[in-house]
């Protein structure tokens, strides 16, 4: 992205979604507004057309056509010395000449190897009329590369000659209809014959003053150093003159942003060191130290770790009552529920090392000690504990505190690996046969083999040979109330899920392989934007569920999820409701549902601006705040306007949503939400939605230069956006996350920004640094925010 000294201004009528407030002051409506476009090198009038004209004014008659400006045209960011380094890579002699390339190279040469198609149209607008599937020189290839990259005139005359298929100077829309076809195509895009006539004829219409029925190189050079109108950010606002007074420390930022998580930790680790500790002291004074020694006091301090990290375990899953606490505001200040799912990992580490060194010392050391001690020793110190016979190693094995405790390390052996995300999401890192019996069922099975862990556990505990004192046998004192809460939360699930009646269940089939489920609110759900809810299909299996995030608000009537095909699970839900709405079914199947649980998104209430960043799928938890954003927003409006006073919600005043995705069928998934939504921000700007199409070449890029052109005509004309058909603008490429940090610590100088983010965990570090680093580089604090499931 580029600076934004200046910026397009659009005005638009009722039908758009773009709206001006004042000749001196324009601005967009908060629903579409695309990132600022690179800085202007002048401005070009056009000599619009009657018609034109007549098609482009609003009702009081002000054109919608307003500050057109130059933008750049490429065809190669490459410099010349790595165009010829390409060159000889791939440079042959042929008889005895000067090296060549094959014709067919051309593209690999220009870095446009991923559209070969394209390079070898430019190819042929070079060479034009003579025969272009020839070799190529290094000389030609270096002219051909002058062209590529020299004045802006040379590339739009370039451009003209791809156009003009058969040299005779002259565009016609059949022409243009081919070469908006081979750009869509280029850039994985979806568009019908009558789409692409429709955009030429506009193009047409749009040049073509005359009415000669062709275009001329003058005119396409008019049509390319003119950014043709597009709805944008408005003007910018000035820095303020202390947006980057009053920084913050690094340390500082990374205490204000980790401090709950950094005390949580530290307490547990000291309670597990103390625990440790006491039990190393407490069993170094025992007689069975003589035999054992050091061991022995390893072994025992383990355990009682062990006996605390079973307990704790359970807390983070137990899902209703984490919901339930986070509602304290004064306990989620303290307590980072967001990372429950991260601290019940932690924990899982921390029995890792326990049964390490537990099981660990007591296998290689402890067991063999008391099989080879002395005999009088070992009558005057473990005797009674082994009915004063002293046993052999194998002996010890076959006991029943060690058998219980084999048993459980091989259950937690078989599920532990299965949990990490490898597993889960069955890595391509991991061997096949391997990966053939991952994934999430297996993972979700495997995990209720703690059931029978915590079964063994009791019975552990319960036979210790080296105490018979009953007050030393606390093992169940530690996991009681823990198992005990967890195994009510599981019953209390079962009987709301059947409480919880589907009625007026409507499904619906998007590209992509996405399942939207719509169905009638049950009575006592209630939930706040940015929840999940389990899902459960019997006809699937009986014991699954899987969470997905709400996308209906909470002020809305129903509930709906969007469910995309991933898994084994999901792609049987989304195949049986298929096969039903085809009508090879007999009906619907029946689903259950629980919840409502909380996630970080839920949190978005406690900030006055909020930017949401989604990554295809990843935008559902996001659908459903800026639906309540948009409808507490339309209610203030209304009481307003009726005179009443009405209790609005606590929430955000700005709402900054940037959606980012590689397949232009995502579009579909929400069209009728962001549409929706469109019409209220008319009237409130609360909202900025920024949708990205990752498939699509960076604005000013030679394959998609002429989707520029004619999403900019096509928007002026209806205010709806030819790839996503929405009034939501698609920028092309990915977004520039410094700039966008940049821009919004710019119009929020001094605020706190909610940054809630769901997609891979790659971009997710790159976010969370951006955060910390605008936190410190300016008086704005980004918290950042991600998705845990």
């Amino acid at each position: 992205m580029h600076a934004e000294s200046q910026e397009t201004t659009l005005s638009s009528s009722s039908a758009s979604s773009c709206s001006s407030s004042s000749s001196s002051s324009p601005s967009c409506s908060a629903c579409v507004v695309p990132l600022a476009f690179s800085p202007v090198q002048g401005t070009v009038t056009v000599p619009f057309s009657a018609g034109w004209n007549r098609r482009y004014r609003d009702a009081s008659g002000e054109n919608l056509i307003t500050g057109l400006e130059i933008i750049p045209l490429r065809f190669t960011n490459l410099e010349w010395t790595d165009v010829e380094a390409r060159f000889d890579r791939l440079a042959y002699t042929k008889n005895e000449t000067e090296p060549v390339i094959k014709w067919s190279d051309f593209s690999f040469c220009i870095a446009m190897q991923q559209t070969p198609e394209f390079a070898n149209e430019i190819l042929r607008a070079l060479r034009g009329r003579s025969e272009w599937k020839v070799d190529i020189t290094k000389n030609e290839l270096r002219d051909y590369w002058h062209r590529m990259a020299g004045s802006v005139d040379s590339r739009i005359q370039l451009f003209f000659y791809m156009c003009d298929r058969n040299f005779d100077g002259k565009l016609d829309e059949i022409d243009m209809k081919q070469t908006i076809l081979g750009s869509a195509s280029a850039n994985k895009l979806s568009m019908t014959h009558e789409e692409a006539q429709e955009y030429a004829a506009s193009i047409m219409e749009f040049l073509d003053t005359g009415k000669r029925g062709y275009l001329e190189p003058p005119q396409l050079d008019t049509l390319f150093k003119v950014s043709l109108p597009r709805a944008s950010y408005g003007r910018s606002s000035p820095t303020p003159d202390d947006l980057y007074h009053e920084p913050m420390s690094k340390n500082e930022v990374r205490f204000r942003s980790y401090w709950r998580r950094a005390w949580i930790v530290l307490f547990w680790l000291l309670i597990c060191a103390v625990l440790f500790t006491w039990k190393f002291i407490q069993y170094s004074h025992r007689p069975a130290f003589q035999v054992m020694g050091y061991c022995l006091s390893t072994a025992k301090g383990a355990a009682e770790t062990l006996k605390l990290n079973m307990a704790l375990i359970l807390l983070p899953v137990s899902r209703n009552t984490v919901t339930w606490l986070r509602k304290k505001r004064w306990l989620s200040s303290i307590i980072p529920f967001n990372d429950n799912i991260n601290f019940h990992k932690l924990i899982a580490c921390g029995i890792v090392v326990g049964v390490i060194l537990h099981g660990g010392t007591h296998l290689a050391c402890d067991f063999p000690r008391i099989a080879g001690c002395d005999r009088v020793l070992f009558q005057q110190t473990l005797a009674s504990g082994f009915g004063h016979q002293q046993p052999t190693y194998m002996q010890i094995l076959a006991t029943k505190e060690v058998a219980t405790g084999i048993a459980m390390v091989i259950l937690m052996a078989i599920a532990f690996p299965l949990a990490t995300k490898w597993a889960r999401r069955q890595s391509t890192l991991l061997p096949r046969s391997v990966r053939h019996v991952a994934g999430y069922n297996t993972f979700w099975y495997s995990h209720h083999l703690f059931v029978f862990v915590y079964a063994l556990l009791f019975v552990h505990g319960m036979f210790l040979f080296l105490t018979n004192n009953p007050f030393e046998k606390t093992t169940w004192m530690y996991v009681a109330v823990p198992v005990l809460l967890y195994a009510g939360e599981r019953i209390y699930r079962v009987v709301r899920s059947g409480i919880y009646e589907i009625k007026n269940l409507t499904p619906s089939l998007y590209p992509g392989k996405v399942l939207s489920l719509k169905m009638q609110k049950p009575e006592g759900f209630r939930y706040r934007a940015g929840m999940y809810m389990f899902v459960q299909c019997p006809e699937i299996s009986p014991f699954e569920w899987h969470p997905f995030s709400l996308t209906s608000g909470p002020g809305d009537d129903f509930l709906s999820v969007h469910i995309r095909a991933l898994g084994d699970w999901t792609y049987r839900l989304y195949g049986i409701f298929q096969e039903e709405m085809l009508g090879a079914a007999k009906g619907f199947p029946k689903v259950y549902i629980d919840g409502p649980y909380g996630a970080s998104s839920q949190d978005y209430v406690k900030y006055d601006v909020v930017l949401l960043i989604g990554l295809g799928i990843g935008a559902t938890p996001f659908i459903s705040i800026i639906r309540d954003v948009a409808n507490n927003a339309q209610k203030a409006d209304f009481d307003q306007v009726a005179g009443s006073v009405c209790k609005i919600p606590k929430g955000p005043l700005k709402a900054y949503l940037y959606w980012v995705t590689r397949e232009q069928i995502s579009f579909e998934w929400f069209r009728d939400v962001i549409t929706e939504i469109s019409k209220i921000c008319l009237k409130q700007p609360v909202i900025e939605m920024h949708n990205f199409l990752s498939s699509v070449y960076q604005e000013g890029d030679g394959r998609s230069a002429i989707l520029s052109v004619i999403q900019a005509l096509h928007y002026a004309r209806t205010g709806i956006d030819i790839i996503s058909k929405t009034p939501m603008w698609t920028h092309y490429s990915r977004p520039d996350w410094f700039n966008v940090f940049s821009k919004l610590a710019r119009r929020h100088p001094g605020e706190r920004i909610g940054v809630f983010y769901c997609g891979s965990l790659l971009l997710g570090k790159e976010l969370e640094g951006l955060c910390t680093t605008f936190s410190y580089r300016t008086n704005t604090r980004f918290v950042f925010h991600k998705e845990h499931f």
